[in-house]
């Protein structure tokens, strides 16, 4: 990706928060007090991680806002209300998380014949400065890994994810959320798109921006949202010595989504949602000789529940449908379903479920996309005053149109933290990775364990 792009980027993110933080810290000033029922309308449920850096994710926000705290409280707010942690700076406050770690692997390349062993070190660090502004919000966030491999140092990954979100009460019943951010990541082992012969996983770059308008009319409420992303693909250094030319991978989205909730009672919604993608190519034509860009539409309807913090959630049903530029490809069309529920059966057990139905891109010779489903379910249990057990499965099923191709993913991981002080946890975890394809000698497996050392504050 060029440096000047990148560079260009990074003004535009900045540009977007210094410009929002001007205008919410003068509202702020004028208006001194707000309504207590100028909340806004929450937004509908939102990369490419490795599956350790995903997992650290989740830990990481258990750490923030253990189950035992939340009770009936939001989450949002949970952290604050627990113990205060955290550093104030005039109207912000300044959250941590640094984490260290030491993994075992029997099998870093993902492969199905010659299975290698190694041990891999991480350093991540999580950083959250938050408004406590009473008009306005704003939350800037910083994440970052670092993943060391003792006998493969090829596999050596930085991963980063920065974003800034502002939301501006713009009136009681009327908010506006803006969001941008940026992501750098690598390709996993294994992934289809990866060349075989890739000698270390391809660096992508990823730059993002939204904005959705929210409005209330007594029970019935609108969102619409514009949102856009880029994705730039490095070159991949292959085992011949040569260079792959990932060019024809690089492309950006405009997405915008209309969704209108109506609330039949305090604890029951219905809502509806159509949606519009569109992806261009930075090459009209790819190195297989495909026209890869591409058009989507989304139709969606479901139902919103809220009872008092023991469930919560959404579950929707709809249709989505991409076509092609390319003549010679087929549509890519499926039947959605969606859902994501958070339980808490007591105090102390928080259960979330998640489903869900997407369109995927690719430049697999032969194939237009494919079709993505996955669900997962997870459980974490305050076991002990200072101890949570956790447990997670999810499986992912894909399959590629117009070639024989599908391939699902199973993962199941089982944890323990034990909190040794207020700001201090250890924790031990055991990953199991099963890969089935289609693919001939595609199949793997991979079994992780590891412990982790981290310090919230």
């Amino acid at each position: 990706m060029p440096t000047k792009q990148r560079v260009a980027k990074w003004v535009i993110c900045g540009a977007i928060c210094a410009a929002g933080l001007s205008f919410a810290q003068a509202q702020e000033t004028v208006s001194g007090v707000i309504l207590a029922e100028n909340q806004p309308v929450p937004p509908p449920p939102e990369s490419v991680a490795s599956q350790i850096a995903a997992e650290d994710a989740a830990q990481n926000l258990a750490q923030i806002a253990p189950p035992r705290a939340q009770g009936n409280i939001p989450a949002a707010n949970a952290r604050e209300i627990d113990d205060g942690r955290g550093l104030r700076l005039r109207s912000f406050v300044l959250t941590s998380l640094y984490e260290a770690g030491a993994d075992y692997t029997d099998n870093v390349f993902a492969s199905s014949t010659s299975q290698r062993s190694d041990r891999i070190y991480t350093l991540n660090t999580s950083l959250a400065l938050q408004s406590d502004w009473v008009r306005h919000s704003l939350r800037l966030n910083l994440d970052s890994a670092r993943t060391f491999f003792e006998k493969n140092p090829s596999e050596d990954t930085v991963t980063l994810d920065t974003s800034a979100q502002l939301r501006l009460d713009i009136r009681r019943d009327t908010t506006l959320d803006l969001r941008t951010g940026f992501i750098l990541d690598q390709e996993a082992r294994g992934s289809v798109d990866l060349n075989a012969n890739a000698t270390s996983p391809t660096d992508i770059y990823r730059f993002n921006a939204s904005a959705a308008l929210n409005k209330r009319f007594n029970r019935m409420t609108v969102r619409l949202r514009g949102g856009f992303q880029s994705n730039e693909y490095d070159d991949t250094p292959l085992s011949n010595g040569t260079i792959e030319d990932n060019s024809d991978r690089n492309n950006y989205e405009t997405n915008t989504t209309l969704r209108v909730g109506y609330d039949v009672s305090p604890r029951l919604g219905v809502f509806s949602e159509l949606t519009y993608t569109k992806t261009v190519y930075d090459r009209q034509v790819d190195n297989n000789g495909d026209i890869r860009g591409s058009q989507s539409y989304g139709a969606n309807a479901g139902v919103t529940v809220e009872f008092s913090g023991l469930l919560n959630g959404e579950f929707s049903v709809g249709y989505r449908q991409a076509t092609f530029e390319d003549a010679s490809f087929s549509d890519v069309d499926a039947l959605v379903a969606n859902a994501a529920f958070t339980w808490a059966p007591s105090q102390l057990t928080v259960v979330t479920a998640n489903l869900s139905t997407d369109l995927g891109q690719t430049t697999l010779s032969g194939s237009s996309g494919s079709v993505q489903r996955t669900a997962a379910l997870s459980v974490t249990h305050a076991w002990r005053e200072n101890i949570d057990l956790n447990a997670r499965a999810s499986v992912s099923y894909e399959d590629f149109n117009e070639i024989s191709l599908n391939e699902t993913t199973y993962n199941l991981s089982f944890g323990i933290d034990y909190d040794v002080g207020r700001n201090l946890t250890l924790g031990a975890r055991y990953r199991y990775q099963k890969f089935d394809s289609s693919a001939a000698g595609a199949d793997y497996d991979v079994n992780t364990v590891g412990v982790r050392l981290t310090y919230a504050d």
